[in-house]
């Protein structure tokens, strides 16, 4: 198994969660035969990259029919899922982020009205502050759903990980 790692603050999420990955898998594997894998495909729909990689290991005698575990499809599934989950959160909160720039220039604008201006209208200053806090309360909240997500997907994935077999080790 390769595990692509970076080397960035921002990365350390995620290069963790590799090497957790490679980890788990490394205990689980049949030890290490080395063989030349065939090319990969193309393929067009991911919902089949998980039966692709099996057929692989199967193909390459990694694993035989007799020894396909549909736990370890379910364990690869569950990663898989939890990846695109955090994927997606770490998006939304990008996205949060750069939103939330754009807010605090909005407030400091209306701020200024206020602030500057004698005769301000306090309707419109309430009316504005609502709109702008509206948007981030439904941002925040989209957000607090992915988290939960990925924090579901973290159990399932950890749930799955503690019902493998785990392989005999040899004397």
């Amino acid at each position: 198994m390769i595990a692509t790692c970076a080397p960035g603050q921002n990365s350390v999420e995620c290069t963790l969660n590799t090497l957790r990955y490679a980890d788990r898998v490394k205990e689980l594997g049949p030890g290490a035969k080395k063989k030349q894998a065939p090319p990969l495909p193309n393929i067009e729909n991911n919902d089949n990259d998980l039966a692709y990689m099996h057929q692989s290991l199967r193909s390459q005698g990694m694993i035989g029919e007799e020894e396909e575990d549909p736990e370890m499809y379910n364990f690869h599934q569950a990663v898989d899922m939890l990846q695109e989950a955090q994927d997606m959160l770490v998006d939304e909160h990008q996205q949060c982020i750069s939103e939330n720039k754009e807010y605090l220039k909005q407030e400091e604008g209306i701020l200024q009205r206020v602030e500057q201006d004698v005769d301000y209208d306090i309707e419109d200053y309430a009316r504005a502050l609502d709109v702008i806090l509206q948007r981030k309360i439904n941002r925040l909240k989209t957000m607090q759903d992915k988290l939960n997500k990925v924090r579901s997907q973290l159990h399932k994935e950890e749930e799955i990980s503690k019902t493998l077999r785990r392989p005999a080790k040899k004397r």
